[in-house]
């Protein structure tokens, strides 16, 4: 994957305190805008996915859902899938 320059536009006061946490990090200025970035990215398609989700589960009826597990296979569930 190739990396590509992009300027950003932040507030100073956030500058200096990205510019504090990448040193108490041991990690540079840069490399913390990307982690922050690529986090954000995951956590709002996540966000994205969940909603997706409400939006499918308000529009099937419990009937439907029922319907689905009648077709599920009759075993019972491994140990790991089970809390004790």
């Amino acid at each position: 994957m190739s990396k590509l320059s992009f300027p950003l536009r932040i507030h100073e006061d956030e500058r200096v305190r990205a510019k504090r946490l990448a040193e108490a990090l041991g990690v540079s200025e840069s490399r913390l805008y990307a982690e922050l970035i690529h986090e954000g990215l995951l956590i709002r398609e996540q966000i994205l996915y969940m909603t997706h989700l409400r939006e499918i589960a308000a529009s099937t009826s419990k009937d439907d859902a029922l319907g689905i597990l009648t077709n599920t296979a009759d075993t019972q569930p491994i140990s790991t899938d089970v809390s004790e």
